[in-house]
């Protein structure tokens, strides 16, 4: 599980945290720095000062250029050096690799493949974020884990009746079958439970006293964002306007082979000024978050142990297995191109 999509866009950080001076990122096992100009627009160059590779994260933002701490040397967004203190001449090979850059959706996405490849167009659509309609609680986490195990995590909800029960997790969660299905390059899988029990988050979220009709519709869009449309109505009512409707946003960024960084939004269409609610949100994505942290890195202690052993599947796998397949489809095109095939 060593490999990674790379013409891609991963969400480096949220727009709000690129403020003062440059940010270190590690993406795809590339340390990255990003910094926002004066003129305010995010850029991300590799985090390496060709002069005596000093951290330019380390360095100041001076006008449309990054500064290097060390000794001064400034670099373009395009990359190229644009001065050097005590020196008149800029050799054309002082220059550092920049990143494509777009800032969508409240958050800075960087492109870690061939520039020319880069589409704006391709940046996951996960609009809920900044929709006047819809309000979100934000956040990052670091699980120690391949980035393919967490997408596994987020595809796979029957995991929740058993390690989430004091948040989210329902027997019938585990007890339903679910529906996988794929078009194109995205999987969707649906499970729906009618006349269940609340969850302990939904009946402090959602108020509901007696059962609903819960739904969950989860799906990838390659390599690395998941999407959960999950709510819940009193059940037999199909009454929207008495129950919930949320997004469970999560943009993967891989660190390294057994790091990744998960940009997480818990997007909601009800409430929206409810602090309280907002608080609710936070409290319960922190613990349901950091239970799936421990479970992830036994597994991936487990799957670095057993290098040629292959994962069981069953049938709450079936989505899964899709996104799986998807995923080394990508792998694989790129390495064709890679090798002129």
């Amino acid at each position: 599980m060593a490999d990674f999509v790379r013409n891609a866009w991963y969400a480096a950080c949220w727009s709000d945290e690129l403020t003062g001076g440059p940010a270190a990122r590690r993406i795809l096992d590339e340390d990255v720095a990003l910094y926002r100009t004066a003129s305010g627009r995010a850029a991300a160059v590799e985090d390496c000062c060709p002069h005596r590779f000093a951290p330019l994260s380390f360095g100041s933002v001076e006008g449309e250029n990054i500064v290097c701490g060390y000794h001064g040397m400034s670099f373009a967004l395009d990359g190229a050096c644009t001065a050097i203190p005590g020196q008149r001449n800029v050799p054309s090979r002082a220059r550092v690799r920049a990143f494509p850059v777009v800032e969508k959706h409240r958050l800075v996405w960087v492109w870690t493949g061939a520039a020319e490849r880069a589409d704006p167009n391709l940046v996951p659509d996960v609009h809920w974020i900044g929709d006047p309609g819809w309000t979100s609680v934000t956040g990052t986490m670091r699980y120690d884990c391949n980035w393919i195990l967490l997408v596994d995590n987020l595809i796979d909800l029957s995991h929740t009746a058993f390690v989430h029960k004091s948040t989210i997790g329902t027997d019938d969660v585990a007890a339903t079958e679910v529906t996988a299905v794929r078009e194109g390059n995205i999987v969707t899988v649906t499970r729906l439970m009618n006349d269940t029990e609340p969850s302990v988050f939904y009946r402090k979220v959602g108020g509901f006293e007696g059962k609903i009709d819960r739904w969950h519709r989860i799906w990838l869009e390659p390599p690395s964002t998941v999407v959960i449309d999950a709510g819940g109505v009193p059940a037999g009512t199909g009454d929207r306007s008495r129950g919930i409707d949320t997004r469970v946003i999560s943009m993967l960024t891989p660190v390294g082979n057994s790091a990744v960084d998960q940009l997480w939004a818990f997007s909601r269409d009800f409430r929206l000024d409810d602090a309280g609610v907002d608080d609710t949100i936070a409290r319960s994505i922190d613990v349901t978050f950091n239970e799936d942290r421990a479970i992830l890195a036994g597994q991936q202690r487990n799957a670095e142990a057993r290098p040629d052993q292959g994962m069981l599947n069953n049938a709450a796998d079936a989505g899964v297995v899709h996104a799986r397949r998807i995923i080394d489809e990508f792998l694989a095109a790129e390495r064709a191109q890679e090798t002129g095939r």
